[in-house]
């Protein structure tokens, strides 16, 4: 079929004539495809085609290339359609922007259970090329390849939290009865940005629209969903038939009545505890701040709550009372509480008192929430007198802190810096005016070695 186009290359305007739209040819790696959950990530299927090239009557005026799918002055689109019936009646479409496409097990699976094929059974999925030269134009098909795909089925029981780039697991949400509603505890720093992916490919944002924070949305324009400035062990919930979420930070903890602090180096809470006879009881309650529609990310707006926890076997589970369990023989414990393995809070009982005391500091440099009331790490000058100060350090994601020089103890604070608002993260500004200072999206685990430098004022980890 050919394009013919009216273009104004001279004052005779002559006719410029394309030529050469044909349909792609189309071929698949395989024929059938057996999934399971132990090819989910293996890629399983392959297809690649050759799109038309179009010759132009007017040699310096080109039409479409062979080297990508859509040429180069956007004359032909290319859709990838995928099918569970002959005649293409409902399909599944993808624009595609190069000559292959190839699909992970996953990638089949959800499109063969969205396309409604009978898990475990053996059925055809048709692929064919769409090309279409312009809205108001016949489309050409390519061949059509039949695949006999075999799904398995996706368990909607577990939600993962993604990192930015979605390339990360951050935590995982649980549905065991696969309601929709996933929840679970997790540890987030201030701000922390994620994405929520459910098991059968769909993931959520949050909604683009100002002040929808708890909104979730599968839209391509979606945001990121974003924590409060809150660092702690949270309580997640996500609710994917309303489309919502809200969260729950832990803001105080007790053991027996005495108070436990949040320890960011353990991503828990830690406290000693004295128990007075054999066969004591230890309980642990806690207080939280919960954040949803009504709050929004504003610290202040949080609604105070109570959580009472019944502890069995390593395990804290919500309950109605602080059932507790009971300890052997009398002592003194360090009582530590963290995320567990399923969702849930895990402590440890340990004997003693484990807890390290802060370093005194003397005439050095040390890493300081951003307040100053926590000390994270003593900085060593590398040579005496270089103003070099170094330190190992182990960040969370986006995790935020101040370098501040002391005097005679940690309490005596004389400087402190920050990083400069016009000159970027790792320039460091002492004035008033000065941003807290961050690390990047780290994953928690990972030593690094801090360097600051008062000579030049800029500071590095790695």
């Amino acid at each position: 079929m050919a394009l013919t186009a009216l273009v104004s290359c001279s004052d005779d305007k002559e006719t410029i004539y394309l030529s050469g739209f044909e349909a792609s040819k189309l071929v698949a790696s395989s024929s059938e495809v057996i999934l399971s959950t132990d090819n989910s990530s293996q890629v399983v299927l392959s297809l690649a085609w050759q799109n038309p090239t179009l010759l132009s009557s007017d040699a310096n005026k080109p039409g479409a290339t062979t080297t990508s799918n859509t040429s180069v002055t956007g004359i032909i689109s290319t859709t990838l359609q995928v099918s569970a019936s002959a005649d293409f009646a409902t399909c599944e479409e993808t624009v595609v922007t190069n000559v292959s496409k190839a699909f992970t097990g996953n990638d089949l699976n959800v499109t063969a259970t969205a396309l409604g094929l009978e898990i475990e059974k053996a059925s055809p999925l048709y692929f064919r090329i769409k090309s279409q030269q312009g809205n108001n134009m016949e489309a050409a098909y390519s061949n059509v390849c039949q695949v006999m795909v075999t799904p398995f089925r996706i368990y909607m029981n577990t939600l993962t939290v993604l990192d930015t780039e979605k390339s990360k697991t951050l935590a995982t949400l649980y549905s065991p009865y696969e309601t929709g509603i996933y929840s679970g505890y997790m540890t987030a720093t201030s701000w922390l940005n994620c994405w929520f992916k459910d098991n059968n490919g769909v993931c959520y944002g949050t909604d683009d629209k100002s002040g929808k924070i708890f909104t979730l949305s599968t839209s391509s324009s979606a945001w990121n969903i974003w924590f409060p400035g809150v660092t702690g062990i949270w309580e997640v919930v996500v609710n994917t038939n309303q489309s919502c979420w809200h969260a729950t930070v832990i803001n105080g903890m007790t053991a027996n009545g005495t108070p436990m602090t949040y320890d960011s180096s353990k991503q828990g809470w830690v406290g000693v505890v004295d128990i007075a006879q054999d066969g004591s009881l230890l309980a642990i309650t806690a207080t939280g701040a919960r954040y949803d529609f009504a709050t929004g990310s504003d610290d202040a707006a949080a609604h105070d709550t109570t959580l009472v926890y019944t502890l069995s076997d390593g395990v804290m589970e919500g309950a109605a009372t602080a059932k507790g369990t009971t300890v052997a023989k009398a002592g003194t414990y360090t009582v530590t509480v963290t995320t567990g393995d399923n969702g849930n809070l895990a402590y440890t009982l340990e004997s003693g008192d484990q807890t390290t005391p802060e370093p005194v500091a003397s005439n050095t440099l040390c890493m300081f929430s951003t307040d100053g009331t926590t000390l994270k790490a003593v900085m060593t000058e590398t040579a005496s007198g270089s103003n070099i100060y170094t330190c190992k350090y182990t960040p969370t994601s986006w995790e935020n802190f101040k370098f501040i020089y002391v005097g005679e103890s940690k309490d005596d604070k004389l400087t402190w810096y920050g990083c400069s608002a016009t000159l970027g993260q790792y320039a460091l500004d002492s004035s008033d005016g000065a941003w807290n200072i961050w690390f990047n999206d780290e994953d928690g685990t990972t030593e690094k070695t801090v360097t600051a430098d008062l000579n030049t004022m800029t500071w590095k980890y790695e």
